[in-house]
């Protein structure tokens, strides 16, 4: 069977390809405030005129603040965008930010005072790995970069994008951070493998995916919620750590939640409620942060 793309198809991939190489040039070599207003004035633009994400998100924030004026949300709704916009530029120049250190990253201190990284770290010394719960909320890209420098060894599962050559690119920019990609279509095998291998793994579990999923509670609608991370972590009695960034302009504050035990979980299904609420807490606390233009209720499809 030949599976040779139409030619206006290659052309079109290769289009796509030398934008983001463009894009990733132009924000690199731009000042500092510069390159963080040209990501802001991108992330609007999109936002203008994508008309179908406009209209996702309004539905979403309807969603889930009924009880809000409509003025409120479109407020939230512009913040959410610049907050895109800032992401994009922390995503951009996350390697320079690892170079120099991440200046302007701090952590703010958990339940019982200590960080994120010491409470990874002291999770890792169990032997069985860890799994990261989180979502998009803030920089996550940063938020890879910045715990992977301080593990021996972090992995993210994440999607392919169907353009071959940006994905090769986005998946080299996460492995010269010290991220292993472990793509998503490839199942639980390697998810397995690194967490064996002691490995603190990523996994975000905030989006409307194509894997096994249920109907668990996210923002107080029920949302299709992947189970595969509960179903491993009860199986190999991996801990799991709700961890985010929350982005501000000088860097961003990494938040972490109470370890979760998956066997004090009576199943899979309460394990991921309590993942979900984790995140969600976070995401209350942080609403401009979170990227609202994702079909995360599934409302399009009528379900």
């Amino acid at each position: 069977m030949n599976h040779r793309l139409p030619r206006w198809r290659q052309w079109r991939r290769r289009f796509w390809f030398r934008v983001t190489e463009g894009v990733l040039w132009t924000v690199g070599v731009l000042p500092v405030a510069a390159g963080r207003q040209l990501c802001r004035s991108l992330a609007r633009l999109g936002v203008a005129t994508r008309r179908r994400e406009r209209g996702r998100a309004r539905r979403n924030l309807k969603l889930v603040y009924p009880d809000r004026s409509a003025a409120w949300r479109e407020d939230l709704l512009r913040r959410s965008t610049l907050c895109l916009g800032e992401t994009l530029y922390a995503t951009l120049t996350v390697d320079k930010l690892a170079a120099r250190g991440f200046p302007g990253v701090t952590e703010a201190p958990g339940p019982d005072g200590r960080g994120a990284l010491a409470v990874l770290r002291g999770l890792l010394e169990r032997g069985r790995g860890v799994l990261l719960v989180t979502g998009h909320l803030g920089c996550w890209e940063l938020l890879g970069a910045w715990l992977a420098q301080g593990v021996q060894r972090a992995a993210v599962v994440t999607g392919t994008v169907r353009n071959p050559a940006v994905d090769r690119l986005l998946q080299d920019r996460r492995r010269a951070l010290g991220i292993e990609p472990l793509a998503r279509d490839r199942g639980a095998r390697p998810v397995l493998r690194a967490l064996a291998a002691g490995a603190a793994v990523g996994v975000l579990i905030d989006q409307n995916t194509g894997v096994a999923s249920a109907p668990v509670s996210f923002l107080g609608r029920p949302a299709p919620t992947p189970l595969g991370p509960a179903r491993i972590a009860r199986r190999r009695g991996v801990p799991l750590l709700p961890v985010a960034i929350v982005g501000e302009e000088a860097g961003g504050v990494v938040r972490h939640g109470v370890p979760i035990d998956p066997m004090a979980a009576r199943d899979e299904y309460e394990l991921t409620a309590q993942c979900n609420r984790a995140l969600e807490d976070m995401i209350r606390r942080n609403p401009d942060q979170w990227v609202w233009f994702h079909d995360r209720w599934n409302l399009e499809s009528g379900c």
